[in-house]
C-alpha cells in the first residue's frame, strides 16, 4: 500500500494556530496599552527632568493612566478568552476545553517567551506605579490640592504653620497598617462625598476618629523630655492715631520631666506619664467642660465639677483622656484673627506704623464679612485707599498705602476663605486664653471637688510676667532683673577668673580638696 503524499509527515512540525489575540477586542486593548505606555513614559520622564508641583499632572500620571493601562490589559485578556471560547465551540476537536502547553513546539516556546517578557515589563512597571501612587496619595499636595474646592483653607493654613514640613499623614494616620487601612476606608467615603458634592461646609471639627496624639505628636514631641521654661515675646498695638506699641515678655513654664523622677511640673504636667487627666465636654467644640478627673500615680482620683454640674456624672462613653490635641487643637491648620495678624505685621514692619490709625483700619477691613475672596480683596483695596486718600499725599505716601494694601490682601488670602465659610471664628483655638476660653475651660477657680478643692486660675501657674513696656520703650531691649551669680555651698568668688571645667571637668580638682577657699584665696591654676 503506497503512502498518501498528502498526509502530513510524522516528523513534520505542528503548524502554529493563529494567536488568540487576533480579534477586535484584543486589538482595541493593544492600542490602549501602546498609547498609554508611551504617555506614561513621556510624563514620568518629564516629571523626573522638569518636576513641577502640579497635582493634576501627578493624578493623571500616577493614578489615571495606570488604571487605563490595566484596563487595556484587561481588554486583551478578555479578547483572548472570547476568541478561545469561539474557536472551542466551532472546532471542539482542535481546541480542547483547557489549553495544553508543549515546550517542544517552537511556536509555543516563542509565544511563551514573548508573553513572559511583556508580563515582566507590565508587572515591573505596575510595581513602580503602585509605589509612586502610594507616595503621591500620602503627599500634602494630593490631600490639599486635588480636593481644592473643599480643602483649600486647610492646605493654605498648613503651608504657613509650624508643621509645614510634616506630611499630613504623619499626624492624621501615623505608622502601622491598621490606621492606614482605617484612613483609606474613610478616604473612600470622602471621595464619594467629593464626587457627589454631598459634603457640608465648613468641615466639622474636632475629628472624632483621629489617632491618639501619643501615637503621632509624641513621635517628635515627647513630654517626658520637656523641661524648664521658655521666654515668649508678645506684641500688641493700640487702635490710636500713633498705633502705640505694647510689648509683653512672658516666661512660659513649659515643664514636663523624666518619668523616672516624678510626675513632672509646669504646663505639660497635664500629660505627664505619671498623671491621667480625663474630662467630659458638653458641646461638640469642647468649649464647655463641666467634669474633670485627675489621677496622680499611686493616688486616688479627684473629680472636679462645675457649679451647674454638681452631684452629676457624665456618660462614661463620652469621657476623653486628655492629650496634646486638647490644647494644641490647631497645630497645623491655624487661622489667625485680624488683631493677631495686624499686631504681628506691625511688630515685624510688614505694615507701616507711621500710617495714622493703621492698626484700627487694618483690623476693620479684615473683620468685614464677604461672599467671596475676590469681593473681599476689592473691598480691602477700595476701603483702605479711601481712608488715606487725603491723609497720605505725594508719591511716597501713595506707595506706602499701596504696599500696605498688598500685604493686607495677602493676609486675607492666607487666613480667610469665604467660599468654604472658614476663618478664625469657625474653629476655636484652645491654646492660651486670649480670644477663646482655652485654659479657662477648666482653670476657672469654679470647678471644685466635694471637699472644696478647686482648679486654680492663678496666671503664675503657667507663666510669669518678666518685662513689659509701652510706646517707644517697647522697641528697646527687654530689661530683666539681673542678679550676680553666687556659687553654691558658700564658695564665694572661687569661680572668678577660672573655667568651670577646672573643677567640674574630668581633670578638675574635687571641691573637697579645695581647703583654702575660706581664706578667699584661689586654687592654683593648672
Amino acid at each position: 500500500m503506497s503512502e498518501n503524499p498528502s498526509a502530513p509527515s510524522a516528523s513534520a512540525p505542528t503548524p502554529a494556530p493563529p494567536p488568540l489575540s487576533r480579534n477586535l477586542i484584543s486589538y482595541l486593548g493593544w492600542v490602549v496599552v501602546v498609547v498609554v505606555t508611551v504617555l506614561i513614559v513621556v510624563l514620568v520622564t518629564s516629571d523626573i527632568l522638569f518636576h513641577r508641583e502640579n497635582p493634576y499632572n501627578s493624578v493623571v500620571t500616577y493614578l489615571v493612566l495606570p488604571g487605563v493601562l490595566g484596563g487595556g490589559v484587561g481588554l486583551i485578556l478578555l479578547g483572548v478568552l472570547v476568541e478561545w471560547y469561539r474557536r472551542h465551540r466551532r472546532e471542539p476537536g482542535t481546541y480542547p476545553t483547557l489549553p495544553t502547553i508543549d515546550l517542544n513546539l517552537h511556536w509555543q516556546r516563542r509565544r511563551l517567551m514573548i508573553g513572559a517578557v511583556l508580563m515582566s515589563l507590565f508587572f515591573g512597571g505596575s510595581a513602580i506605579g503602585v509605589y509612586q501612587s502610594y507616595h503621591y496619595t500620602e503627599s500634602p499636595e494630593f490631600c490639599g490640592l486635588v480636593c481644592h474646592s473643599v480643602m483649600k483653607p486647610e492646605y493654605e493654613a498648613y503651608q504657613h504653620s509650624p508643621h509645614a514640613r510634616v506630611l499630613c499623614t504623619e499626624c492624621h494616620i501615623g505608622g502601622g497598617a491598621d490606621w492606614y487601612v482605617k484612613s483609606k476606608m474613610s478616604g473612600l467615603r470622602q471621595v464619594v462625598a467629593m464626587v457627589t458634592q454631598s459634603y457640608e461646609l465648613p468641615i466639622k471639627t474636632p475629628v472624632h476618629n483621629l489617632r491618639p496624639a501619643r501615637d503621632t505628636c509624641e513621635e517628635c514631641h515627647w513630654p517626658g523630655k520637656f523641661s524648664g521654661s521658655r521666654e515668649r515675646e508678645i506684641w500688641h498695638f493700640s487702635p490710636d492715631q500713633s498705633n502705640t506699641a505694647l510689648r509683653y515678655n512672658l516666661l512660659m513654664k513649659v515643664g514636663g520631666g523624666e518619668p523616672e523622677v516624678g510626675q513632672g511640673h509646669g504646663i505639660h504636667w497635664h500629660i505627664s506619664s505619671a498623671v491621667t487627666v480625663r474630662y467630659w465636654p458638653r458641646d461638640e467644640q469642647r468649649l464647655d467642660i463641666p467634669w474633670v478627673e485627675v489621677t496622680v500615680a499611686d493616688g486616688a482620683p479627684r473629680i472636679f465639677r462645675s457649679p451647674d454640674f454638681a452631684g452629676q456624672d457624665p456618660p462614661e462613653t463620652e469621657i476623653r483622656t486628655m492629650d496634646c490635641i486638647d490644647c494644641h487643637n490647631r497645630p497645623a491648620h491655624i487661622y489667625k484673627s485680624p488683631r493677631h495678624l495686624v499686631d504681628q505685621s506691625l511688630a515685624g514692619g510688614l505694615l507701616d506704623s507711621s500710617l495714622p490709625y493703621v492698626r484700627r483700619q487694618a483690623v476693620r477691613v479684615l473683620e468685614a464679612r464677604h461672599a467671596s475672596t475676590e469681593e473681599a480683596l476689592a473691598a480691602i483695596e477700595a476701603d483702605f485707599r479711601a481712608q488715606y486718600a487725603t491723609r497720605m499725599q505725594g508719591e511716597k505716601g501713595r506707595e506706602l498705602v499701596e504696599s500696605n494694601i498688598a500685604w493686607l490682601q495677602r493676609l486675607y488670602e492666607r487666613n480667610f476663605f469665604p467660599e468654604q465659610k472658614v476663618d478664625w471664628r469657625t474653629y476655636p483655638n484652645h491654646l492660651g486664653h486670649f480670644e477663646f476660653p482655652g485654659c479657662y475651660r477648666c482653670h476657672d477657680d469654679k470647678h471644685a471637688t466635694v471637699t472644696g478643692e478647686t482648679i486654680s486660675n492663678n496666671c503664675n501657674l503657667c507663666h510669669d510676667m518678666i518685662d513689659q513696656a509701652e510706646g517707644e520703650a517697647a522697641y528697646r531691649a527687654s530689661t530683666y532683673h539681673a542678679a550676680p551669680f553666687n556659687h553654691p555651698r558658700g564658695l564665694g568668688d572661687v569661680w572668678i577668673g577660672r573655667n568651670c571645667t577646672d573643677c567640674h571637668g574630668l581633670e578638675g580638682e574635687p571641691l573637697r580638696e579645695v581647703t583654702h577657699l575660706s581664706s578667699g584665696s584661689h586654687p592654683p591654676a593648672r
